[in-house]
């Protein structure tokens, strides 16, 4: 994943060089949407877990998500992004598991990425076959979470993107 890639992947849930995100399809538990700026597009889709389990205080805990996303340019594509709602403790992995196929995720703040552009493309794959994807985190204060996402729509909204985003 490119460094570029990174940057735009945090305007995701703040952007203020960008405009609101244009939904073109909610399909079940995914929705694809698409940034346009200045002539470059990013597509991505997105969902929220259908159940958080932790000792947490949900109060405390912010927006938690799973994004597959392109652009912006044709090189950046099929990046799978998780953010936890907190900051992940420091030199950890993540968990990914799908349908019982396991998965290691690297951090960066409060944020998880695939290690290579061949595990995004094996993780979507598995996306694309499953039905439940559970994505285990440790956060900086060492509380482990556990968010449970439903796949369902998550093939359709990719197709949207691969689409939209060529």
């Amino acid at each position: 994943m490119g460094v570029f890639t990174l940057v735009i992947a945090t305007s995701f849930a703040a952007a203020p060089a960008f405009a609101e995100p244009v939904q073109m399809l909610i399909e079940k538990d995914w929705g694809a949407y698409r940034y346009d700026n200045d002539g470059s597009r990013i597509c991505f889709v997105s969902s929220v877990p259908i159940s958080s389990k932790g000792k947490y205080d949900p109060e405390n805990r912010g927006d938690i998500r799973v994004f597959v996303s392109h652009g912006p340019g044709k090189a950046e594509r099929d990046v799978v992004q998780v953010i936890a709602g907190y900051r992940y403790k420091a030199q950890s992995d993540v968990t990914l598991l799908i349908d019982g196929k396991s998965f290691k995720l690297f951090t960066l703040e409060d944020r998880a990425y695939a290690e290579s552009e061949e595990d995004d493309r094996r993780i979507i794959v598995q996306m694309k076959r499953g039905n439940k994807m559970t994505v285990i985190g440790t956060s900086s204060r060492g509380t482990k979470t556990t968010d449970t996402y439903s796949l369902a729509g998550f093939t359709k909204t990719k197709a949207v993107i691969d689409k939209t985003c060529k």
